[in-house]
This record gives structure tokens, sequence and C-alpha cells, in this order.
């Protein structure tokens, strides 16, 4: 196709950044966190928790405020079980945690396949690799309401009938590794990364089942979850301790997790799932911090990985901050507050400015709505987390149009080419086609001047 417009003139300034999913910096939380770490740094004994080495599980009070947040969060029921600070562990975050999940539960002979959503979060495809799976991950594509689990069985099917099916060769031994998974499966389920789409609660059952019959492990990234504009906020509530709390009633669906905790069937001990989470969305990435949930028994082995071991709980200092910040309700008083109402406004404002701008070019904005809530049913507004996911027309390819809107336009957002599965070969025709875009870093004014150069990046890749 042939290129004109600006190509030869000198790009506009600024740089327009559409790609970073990274969150604003005016919504970073530091009086907050400054006031918490006053309160806890004049705390004698908070102090000595906060500054030495912390229980391999992390702060005890954090997994506590974490499962009470959970409780509000997700609905979940006032029984022992479901709010047990011993299903909960403090991590370094998502992407450090992924790492050590991998590390405890998975081996590079008995671990067969990586399966990955597709179009995927791509740096994740190297947490892998450097787990000894290189040229082992498998992408699966999405459907209206998630994973699509037709295909998931297919080529889980599939993997298993390479080479000796019933070879269980381990390089990780027992006693120190007593659980191995056959399979891994990772996905973000809601508001996912880069597709924007929430899975059916039929769906998230479907893929637990799967998991149960495969011997597979489902990381789910939970990190999107809480930034959702479809929940009803109720007011700041006074806690029976004084501390007022800003409760926000969630309307997404459960999370895999609570499906595998309750569905009947389920291996009691280990599981199928763990739910992988972060602060760093709301709190900030910096931080280092966030959390897994899973069975008792899986979040003690996974806080025996020899890094916690040697060094204790990851980020411990920021966790004890961030405990103070949901203890006393600032933290979700500013989820609430702050950060849901802009981004609630920035999503309305990008989806505004891609039906006017690139829309008229056959441009299809992929809404990800909720493809069902607690009921099942479907949802068709765009109502939480980063993304927006669009799909150029047929025979236009967005890495094209992404090359040429950086060069000509000084316009960046993320193109197909960086959401494949890296060595999968699975990506299809309407995959080249995609693209993301994210409402969180960049101003509204702004937002809709990149979105302007991308249509015409788009207007000169199309001319003939």
């Amino acid at each position: 196709m042939a290129i004109t417009g600006q190509a030869a003139n000198p790009a506009p300034e600024p740089h327009i950044d559409l790609q970073k999913g990274w969150p604003t910096p005016r919504l970073l939380p530091a009086n907050s966190l400054r006031a918490a770490a006053e309160a806890v740094l004049v705390n004698p004994k908070r102090a000595t928790e906060a500054l030495l080495y912390g229980p391999n599980k992390g702060d005890p009070a954090l997994r506590k405020a974490c499962a009470e947040w959970f409780q509000r969060l997700y609905h979940l029921p006032s029984s022992s079980e479901a709010n047990s600070i011993d299903r909960i562990c403090i991590t370094s975050g998502a992407s450090a945690n992924l790492g050590c999940i991998m590390a405890a539960f998975t081996d590079p002979v008995y671990t067969r396949r990586i399966f990955m959503v597709e179009p995927t979060y791509f740096l994740a495809c190297t947490v892998f690799e450097d787990f000894g799976f290189q040229g082992r991950l498998v992408g699966v594509p999405e459907d209206e309401e998630g994973l699509d689990v037709t295909v998931l069985r297919e080529r889980l099917e599939a993997a298993d009938q390479q080479g000796d099916a019933s070879d269980l060769r381990r390089f990780k031994t027992l006693p120190q590794y007593p659980k191995l998974y056959r399979h891994v499966i990772y996905l973000t389920p809601t508001f996912s990364n880069p597709s924007a789409k929430t899975y059916s609660v039929k769906r998230r059952e479907a893929l637990i089942d799967l998991a149960r019959e495969k011997d597979a492990l489902i990381i789910t990234d939970d990190c999107y979850d809480f930034l959702n504009w479809k929940s009803t906020p109720q007011s700041s509530q006074v806690q029976s301790n004084g501390n007022s709390n800003g409760a926000v009633h969630s309307s997404i669906p459960p999370r895999l997790t609570d499906i595998d905790r309750t569905r009947p069937g389920g291996d009691p001990v280990w599981g199928n799932t763990v739910s992988n989470g972060s602060f760093s969305k709301i709190m900030g990435p910096g931080m280092r911090c966030g959390w897994a949930e899973a069975t008792p028994k899986f979040i003690t082995k996974l806080n025996q990985v020899g890094s916690t071991l040697s060094g204790g709980a990851p980020g411990q200092f920021s966790s004890v901050l961030i405990e103070h910040a949901l203890r006393t309700g600032s933290m979700e008083d500013h989820i609430r507050d702050v950060v849901v109402p802009l981004y609630r406004q920035r999503a309305a404002s990008l989806r505004k400015a891609v039906e006017t701008y690139l829309c008229p070019f056959g441009v299809v904005v992929d809404d990800g709505v909720s493809r069902g809530g607690h009921d099942g049913g479907s949802h068709n507004e765009l109502h939480g987390g980063f993304f927006l996911y669009l799909l150029f027309p047929e025979g236009v390819l967005a890495d094209a149009v992404a090359a040429h809107a950086l060069k000509s336009y000084n316009v960046k957002f993320l193109a197909a080419g960086s959401m494949t599965v890296r060595g999968s070969g699975t990506s299809t025709d309407i995959l080249r086609r995609g693209a993301r875009l994210c409402w969180a870093w960049e101003e509204e004014s702004v937002q809709v001047e990149g979105v302007k150069r991308i249509a015409s990046a788009l207007a000169d890749v199309t001319a003939e």
C-alpha cells in the first residue's frame, strides 16, 4: 500500500503515548502514602515490623485487611473459609509473583505447555521462557464469552499426545516440590489486557472444570477488578473500630479462585487456580507490592521459594504502608472518589474520539464489555480497566499503521505484533488487525489528539 500524507514532513510534537499501561502520575496517592509513612514510623512496634525482614507470607495485618477488602469487593460470604488469611500472601507485584508461581509449581519436563490467551499480555511470555518454556507457549483465542474452551481443550489434548503422555519424569523431586501441574493456563478474566473483555460466569466455570480434568493451573492476572465503574459506590461507612472505609459493591463476576473454592468436585488441597493481584494500578507500581490468593496449602508452598526463604516477604516496607491506607479507608476512598471517576471520564472521551475519527475508516471497537455479570447476562458498555481494543479494517495490518503513526505522527499505540504469543504460530488474520489504546496515562485532550494522528496514519496506509 502506498503511504502518502505527512510521511515526508516533520512529526508533530509532543510525543503521545497511548501504549503505556501505567497509571497517570497525577493520580499517584503521594499524600496518602506520606500520611501512612508518618503513622508507621512514629510507632516503634510498627516501624520495626516494617523495616525488618517480614514473615514469608507477608504482613499479617495487610493479609487481614486484604481479606476484608475482597469480601466487600466480591460480595464474599462471611464464612471463615472465604475470608481466611491463610488463603492470602503478600507479593512484590504480579510480575515477580508470576515467576514465583512458576518456580514453585512447574517443571520444565513434567509441565507440558503454557497456554496463554491471545491477544495476550506480551511481557508475560518472557517470564514463562525464563523457566524453560521457550518454544512451548501456545496461544488460545477468545470468543464473545472469554477464552475459547473448545480450542483450549483441543490444544491441551494435542500437547498430551505429543511424545509419551505417560512420561512422568521430573527434574524437581519430592518432597521439596509436592505439587507440579501438567499444564499452565494464563489469562486476565476481568477487563483483560489487552482485549478489555470480561469473561462470563459460565465460561469461568467451564475453565475451572477443564483445568481440573487436565491437571492444569489457571493463573489469573486480577489487577483491574477494582477499576470498575459499573459498581454501586456506597458512602463511607464507619466500621466497628471507628475507621471510615468506603465500600464499593462490585458488579463484576466472581474470581476463578472463588469459583474453584466453592464449585463441587475440586481439589481442596491444591486447587487449580491462583489469583495474582497487584496494587500497582492504584497505589503506584513503584510500591512493588501485590497479593496472591489460592488454597492454604498452595499459598504455603508458594512462600517456600528460595528468594522468599532467604529474604522474607518481598516489599515488606511498602506492604505496611499499604495496610495503613487500606485499614483507614484512604485507599478505597482514593479508588472510589478519584481514580474511578477520572478513568471513567477518560474512557468515554477516548471511545468518542475513536468513533469520531477512526470508525469512519472501518475501525471496529471491541467493547471489552462484561460478557456476563452474576446472572450470566450480557452488557453493552465499557465499564472498567485500562484499555480500549480496536480492530482495523480487513486487509489493514495494525503493525503497519503503528509503525507509520510513530514515525510520521509521533503517536504510539500497541499493535498486533506485540500481543501475540511468542513462538506459538497461532496468530490469525483478525489478531493481526488488533490494536490496544490505553486511557490511563495521557490527559483527555492529548488522547483525542493522539487518535486524530492515528486516523491520519491510517488514511496514509490505506491510500492507493
